[in-house]
């Protein structure tokens, strides 16, 4: 008998899931570029952290993943920050496609030198799984960590906030 593993990630591993529900939590407070910047090094974090206890984490995936996920944060500043659950679904289903077709069968082909057909072939059940995660976790928690996360933003004056946010 074929004992089968299940699989609790909601397709999305705990690093990028907490960067996914912090930058959907966070980014919409901030201006672009700002977002941009701290979307890209957050991103960063996820493969130089381990790296730094060892393991073989950074390359140009790391790069390209890290510039790909600051486009991600910038497109979430062009949402008003305001908790609904359908508003982090939102977020999350985008920032996932965006993030998925740009490091998936468009960058793979380069990075990985698989057919550009393979690469979207490949990418269509791991999409559909970081879709369901996203979701899940957006409907589920980022709707109750959203109130104190924007008490704690509108508390602090910074150019990097969008003018209505730090003025509270």
């Amino acid at each position: 008998m074929v004992l089968m593993a299940i699989d609790f990630s909601l397709g999305i591993s705990w690093q990028f899931g907490v960067l996914a529900v912090a930058s959907m939590l966070i980014f919409p407070f901030f201006k672009g570029r700002y977002a941009f910047v701290l979307a890209a090094l957050g991103y960063s974090l996820v493969d130089v952290v381990p790296a730094i206890f060892g393991a073989p984490t950074i390359g140009l995936w790391t790069l390209t993943g890290a510039l790909t996920w600051g486009l991600v944060g910038l497109l979430f500043t062009l949402q008003k920050p305001n908790g609904s659950p359908l508003t982090f679904a939102k977020l999350g289903i985008a920032g996932t496609l965006v993030f998925d077709a740009i490091t998936g069968p468009i960058l793979s082909p380069l990075l990985w030198g698989m057919s550009f057909e393979e690469a979207l072939l490949g990418q269509i059940p791991f999409t559909a799984k970081h879709l369901f995660g996203i979701t899940a976790v957006s409907v589920l928690a980022a709707p109750f960590v959203f109130p104190s996360v924007k008490k704690f933003l509108s508390r602090i004056n910074s150019a990097a906030l969008k003018p209505q946010i730090s003025a509270g």
